[in-house]
């Protein structure tokens, strides 16, 4: 069973994204995705998640939330562990370190299937499955959740 985390850095209502590398050895070559990548032999999912991002981005967060966990049988039985954290820092201070481009999007935008590259001057596609979009939409929700959360205990 294979093993993978994603990691979606947000700011206010939109997700930051990732232009995979135009190779054919990968996944969903020119395609855009979620940062993350597979768990390492005895590394657990959230440590995965930072190093990832840390490795793809050289940006740290401060705090990393756990999403969900889900098993893509349209993926060969994938398990994917999703975490988000806000993004602190203007993307002119990180690095984009694996893949083409870059952007941040909200979820109409990805919604759309294509997404533009202003460093490549073209449209790609966003990867073409439900994952992607239900995902954004589960941290939109558990930001609202807890925004009321912390709203009604003031």
């Amino acid at each position: 069973m294979k093993e993978v985390v994603v990691v979606i850095p947000h700011f206010a209502d939109r997700v930051l994204m990732q232009l995979r590398d135009d190779k054919l050895e990968i996944d969903f070559p020119a395609h855009w995705g979620f940062f993350g990548g597979s768990l390492e032999v005895g590394e657990t999912a959230q440590q995965a998640a930072v190093r990832e991002l840390k490795e793809e981005t050289s940006y740290s967060p401060t705090a990393l939330h756990y999403l969900k966990t889900d098993r893509l049988s349209s993926l060969d039985n994938l398990v994917s562990h999703a975490f988000y954290c806000s993004l602190s820092k203007p993307l002119e201070r990180l690095s984009l370190n694996e893949g083409m481009d870059w952007g941040l999007f909200c979820l109409d935008e990805i919604e759309s299937e294509y997404l533009y590259s202003g460093k490549c001057s073209s449209l790609f596609p966003v990867i073409s499955h439900s994952y992607i979009a239900d995902i954004v939409s589960h941290i939109f929700d558990d930001l609202s959740d807890k925004s009321s959360t912390a709203s009604s205990m003031n």
